[in-house]
């Protein structure tokens, strides 16, 4: 049982050395990318919510 586990530790770090891990400039660029969209897409959405929600606020007023 302790072999095993040792063996899959091994096995696990072995495969940690093969990884092509990215730049600290890529990670960073990434993030300010996914970020950025976040913010966009949450504005988006908010302001299509809003215009809706007032149009057919304005057209429940409208039919009572």
């Amino acid at each position: 049982m302790i072999g095993a586990i040792k063996q899959q530790a091994r096995d696990l770090f072995a495969e940690l050395d093969r990884v092509d891990w990215p730049s600290k400039e890529k990670v960073l660029t990434s993030t300010w990318t996914v970020v950025i969209v976040s913010v966009f897409v949450g504005v988006y959405l908010w302001s299509v919510d809003w215009v809706l929600s007032k149009a057919f606020a304005a057209l429940w007023l409208k039919t009572r």
